[in-house]
């Protein structure tokens, strides 16, 4: 996340208030940061959002591969229509089996803990660095709102001065027309 922008103290006096190129300038900068830190929380959610299809995606091919072992293992040969040598030999077949099929279910689990634990801190971090892109946005915003009505009112302060300068211009010209 990027530091905010400094908002400068003051803008340059110019004859009627505040040199409003300078205001435009600065509030058009301040748009364009708000813009880019909106853009990188939408990409933080579209990421979390990605990687909540991935997984679910995992979790059917998982109980895909689950139903297909289960399916294979209940439809074994039977040993007792074959001779001993070959009873045996399936009986060492069916144990392998029963062992490769118990440690892919370990090592699918595995995956599967491991997919959701790393979905779930990208979502967390994902949503965390939005809500921070969101709340540096709002304090931002903030910021530029205090700086524009700061800037209002000086700039109706400046108005009030020039007015009376008017008034007293105004008045003091008749006094050396009479004397």
């Amino acid at each position: 996340m990027t530091a905010p922008l400094p908002l400068p103290e003051s803008f340059a006096l110019t004859f009627r208030g505040y040199d409003r190129e300078q205001v435009d300038e600065r509030i058009e900068e301040l748009l364009g940061e708000l813009r880019l830190l909106t853009a990188d929380r939408d990409a933080a959610v579209a990421e979390a959002e990605n990687l909540a299809r991935r997984l679910e995606q995992a979790r059917a091919d998982n109980a895909a591969l689950r139903a297909r072992a289960d399916r294979l293992c209940r439809t074994p040969a039977d040993p007792a229509a074959v001779g001993d040598r070959v009873r045996h030999l399936l009986e060492l077949a069916h144990a392998e089996a029963a062992g490769i099929v118990a440690t892919a279910r370990h090592r699918a689990a595995a995956i599967v803990r491991e997919a959701e634990e790393t979905a779930l801190r990208r979502d967390a971090d994902a949503r965390a660095r939005a809500t921070g892109i969101v709340d540096d946005a709002r304090r931002r915003a903030e910021r530029l709102a205090a700086v524009e009505r700061r800037t209002a009112a000086r700039l109706r302060e400046v108005d009030a001065l020039l007015a009376d300068a008017e008034t007293l211009v105004a008045e003091e010209t008749p006094l050396r027309a009479a004397a």
